[in-house]
């Protein structure tokens, strides 16, 4: 059994909450869900209907915020609970969350194509200018999606990002 694997299997919670935040962003822009399966071999996945550009983007990077968020919330009902089943049920959901926060090639990939498609289809003079006015931002946003790419590969910085949540535990 692969390394992949085991932590899929170890993990499973996050990969859970990484399936269901894309399902609820899709309700939020109401985006239609075609399929959904929350635990594959190789993960999990949401499949949806084609969409706008920007909802696309949201929907591909909207586990990373989401699962942060599920182990801040974790992290903070340890601090009321002095129940060793619960902390370690907390400690686990939280650590799952953050393993699975990066989002996956394919999240990547969809947010890579997203962009592409916005500078590439034919617009007005205005749009155009508006989208020039936010290609910082954009450039930002596709380094940021390309170090995603390098990250969902590296077990390491998924366990740097666990390390430092279990540190602020400490603190």
């Amino acid at each position: 059994m692969e390394l992949n694997e085991i932590m899929h299997i170890l993990f499973f919670p996050g990969i859970i909450l990484h399936e269901t935040a894309h399902a609820l962003a899709c309700l939020i822009f109401g985006v239609k869900i075609k399929k959904i399966k929350f635990i594959d071999k190789s993960g999990g996945y949401v499949v949806h209907e084609d969409s706008k550009d920007y909802k696309i983007i949201i929907i591909s990077l909207f586990p990373f915020l989401f699962n942060i968020f599920i182990a801040i919330i974790c992290a903070s009902i340890i601090e009321f609970t002095k129940e060793p089943f619960y902390i370690f049920l907390l400690v686990w959901i939280g650590i799952s969350a953050l393993f699975f926060c990066v989002p996956s090639d394919q999240d990547t990939n969809n947010s890579f194509e997203a962009i592409k498609r916005t500078y590439y289809k034919k617009q007005s003079f205005w749009l155009l200018l508006l989208k020039v006015l936010f290609l910082p931002f954009f450039l930002l946003l596709t380094i940021i999606l390309a170090l995603f790419k390098i990250f969902d590969k590296v077990i390491a910085v998924r366990l740097l990002l666990i390390g430092f949540w279990i540190y602020l535990l400490v603190i």
